[in-house]
């Protein structure tokens, strides 16, 4: 077996093009004390001093085992030998019984993300590397994921948890997760480590089999089939996620030539190109739209999407709700996607010149003093036209109205967005987050 070398700082250089953080940006990294984070850890922040970028590293004490709080405070005396800036957290509260990896995965994203959001820290890097690919495409292929799942881990996405706190200045107000090290084997982050003479922690619930990731390593480490390896399986990782690219790319393109997006956070949709597009092509189409109106993590379930395409063949489509969102038939041959009112549940606290993401569809952003927004109830509504008559001859659909903020300030005051034609705005701002 041979030996693999240690992790250039040239190398890790042009690993880090893609995602490097600019002047200014402030940015932080995962860090357990295993071999993965902690070689990411100390090469980032070398190249953090060189470009005189502010990182801190973040570390999550979950509370799973006796020596995890001994384990944190070891990371805290390695990483201050070289000058690191360190955060610790714990996961408080109850732990689950079942599905424990999944949960403490969501745990401490959660926690990460809202130490970002509070320090207006704009990306976050994961030491996810080589074997760690090849594993999440293995675990998705068995779960019989399509191409998107096995596509596997990009080296930049949006965070995988929503954070509805205030945004932050770089990203478009989001924070970016990224992984700069997806092509590199495991051995030579710990041969950088070594070269370093620098230990690591070894988590022992890497060697528990009752874990389907674990079992899945093994197999990757122990198969003697030819091209069942790490490597391989990253590398048709990689290939699937070039597929994964060019059917978005197609996808964006009929959503430009059939969709238009209106500032009261909802979509008209022309129903004749897209029937036409391949069928791949309209359900994708149709995930992102959802996804989008509803402001959620995820699109529908496929069967779902499916059913709404066969629905919207047929020459009777009466509408349907699907995924948080409300699909309407118009005239002209078009549909509405708008919010499911009911659906909407956030409450967000602003403070004055504040701003944050409500129900995932809108950046909200607070000019007055501090208040409460949540979505337009029907007496809200009353009470603003009461104050404003000019309000009642606003043509706007009742469903869309509902589902719009609305600023509650803590002196009795109530305001719509500034896009409202006709309302004396007391400086209450909001953009629909129109993504695709």
């Amino acid at each position: 077996m041979s030996v693999l070398p240690p992790l250039t700082t040239d190398e890790f250089s042009t690993l880090l093009v893609p995602m490097a953080p600019k002047s200014g940006e402030s940015v932080a990294v995962a860090v357990s004390g295993g071999a993965d984070s902690l070689a990411l850890t100390l090469m980032l922040a070398e190249w953090c001093r060189e470009n005189n970028i502010p990182l801190t590293a973040l570390t999550i004490d979950h509370g799973l085992r006796a020596e995890a709080a001994e384990e944190t405070r070891q990371v805290a005396r390695w990483l201050k030998k070289h000058d690191i800036l360190h955060k610790t957290f714990k996961w408080q509260g109850d732990k689950p019984e079942s599905n424990i990896q999944d949960q403490a995965r969501l745990a401490r994203y959660r926690l990460m993300g809202q130490w970002c959001q509070a320090n207006n820290v704009s990306k976050l890097f994961l030491a996810h590397h080589q074997g760690d690919q090849a594993e999440t495409f293995l675990i998705r292929l068995f779960r019989g994921s399509g191409v998107d799942g096995l596509s596997a881990m990009k080296g930049m996405s949006d965070f995988p948890v929503p954070l509805p706190g205030p945004l932050i200045e770089e990203n478009g107000g989001q924070i970016i997760i990224c992984r700069p090290l997806l092509s590199v084997p495991k051995e030579r982050l710990e041969a950088t480590l070594q070269h370093l003479d620098q230990p690591w922690i070894e988590d022992p619930s890497n060697q528990n089999t009752t874990f389907t990731r674990v079992k899945v390593r093994n197999l990757l480490r122990e198969s003697d089939i030819e091209g069942l390896n790490a490597e391989r399986m990253a590398q048709t990782a990689a290939r699937m996620a070039r597929v994964q690219s060019l059917l978005q790319s197609l996808t964006a393109e009929l959503a430009q030539d059939c969709v238009s997006y209106y500032p009261e956070g909802y979509i008209e949709v022309k129903i004749k190109p897209l029937m036409a597009a391949h069928e791949e092509i309209t359900l994708r189409c149709l995930a992102s739209l959802t996804r989008t109106i509803s402001g959620g993590q995820f699109a529908p379930r496929l069967a779902r999407l499916e059913t709404l395409n066969d629905r919207l063949k047929g020459r009777e489509f009466a509408g349907q709700t699907i995924g948080g969102c409300l699909i309407s038939p118009l005239q002209d041959d078009r549909i509405m996607i708008s919010r499911e009112v009911a659906a909407i549940k956030d409450i967000l606290n602003l403070e004055r010149e504040a701003s944050a993401l409500w129900d995932g569809r809108f950046i909200v952003q607070n000019k007055a003093t501090a208040g409460v927004v949540k979505k337009l109830e029907p007496a809200d509504w009353q009470m603003l036209c009461r104050d404003n008559p000019d309000l009642k001859k606003l043509k706007i659909r009742q469903m869309i109205r509902e589902s719009l903020p609305c600023m509650h300030f803590i002196n009795g005051q109530l305001s719509l967005p500034d896009f409202i034609p006709g309302f004396e705005n007391a400086g209450f701002q909001a953009t629909f987050r129109s993504k695709f």
